[in-house]
């Protein structure tokens, strides 16, 4: 079960930093995730499509840091989705454990998202 967003706009920044502030390799990996489960458009029915993660996976190398993290949380503001409790924010469209971040910011530089 996940709850909806519904925190304040200091919430929303720090949880933008915290995604601007992952590795790019992860950023990649979370990017092709969107694209092979709802492609271009947002729906609500998530399908993943194995057959596309290779490719989405390849056209991410293409792309900088700056680019992933603005579509990524483009999708992941529209999908809302985060954990019980509004910790985490789902910034794939599965809310596993190393692609969620915090609404609040990281202090620690560690690897905090595995």
């Amino acid at each position: 079960m996940t709850w909806e967003w519904s925190h304040t706009a200091e919430a929303y920044r720090d949880a933008e930093i915290n995604l601007r502030n992952m590795p790019i390799d992860e950023l990649r990996v979370i990017w092709a995730e969107w694209k092979a489960t709802f492609g271009c458009d947002i729906s609500f029915d998530p399908q993943f499509c194995p057959d596309t993660y290779p490719e989405a996976l390849t056209e991410s190398q293409d792309m900088t840091a700056e680019q992933l993290a603005n579509d990524i949380w483009e999708r992941a503001s529209e999908l809302r989705s985060c954990t019980n409790g509004g910790n985490e924010a789902y910034m794939c469209p599965y809310g596993c454990g190393p692609h969620m971040v915090a609404f609040d910011t990281v202090h620690d530089h560690g690897n905090d998202y595995c």
